[in-house]
């Protein structure tokens, strides 16, 4: 075993302390840098697509939406959107949500799932 002085031992002690808070520092920082550059740009993408979502699928006028704005529905695609639209120039403006299911292919099941995503203006 080897005789240190007390002054040896005390910057033996110091050196190593020195030491295992620099280990710390530097991984304190790496983990906060990880954290910082995954996390964040992620969150203000996801805000923004939320925003484009809510946006486009607030709403649908059945009276006035084009085909695209029909076909944001859920379960209407091409041609029902194009049958929404052939209805709607035969007999005019939708007097209320319900005359909906007068069009081929909705019925009673697909108009609940519209039902509070469509509006009449």
């Amino acid at each position: 075993m080897l005789d240190l002085t007390k002054e040896e031992k005390v910057i033996l002690i110091f050196l190593a302390l020195t030491f295992v808070t620099g280990a710390g520092i530097s991984a304190y920082k790496k983990s906060a840098q990880k954290t910082e550059l995954s996390v964040r740009p992620y969150k203000i993408e996801a805000l923004k697509e939320a925003d484009e979502f809510i946006e486009e699928r607030r709403f649908i006028n059945i009276n006035s939406a084009n085909l695209d704005g029909l076909r944001r529905l859920p379960g209407v695609g091409e041609k029902l959107a194009e049958r929404i639209v052939q209805y709607r120039s035969a007999h005019g403006a939708f007097p209320s949500a319900e005359e909906l299911m007068q069009v081929k292919g909705i019925g009673a099941k697909k108009f609940e799932k519209l039902k509070d995503l469509i509006v009449l203006e």
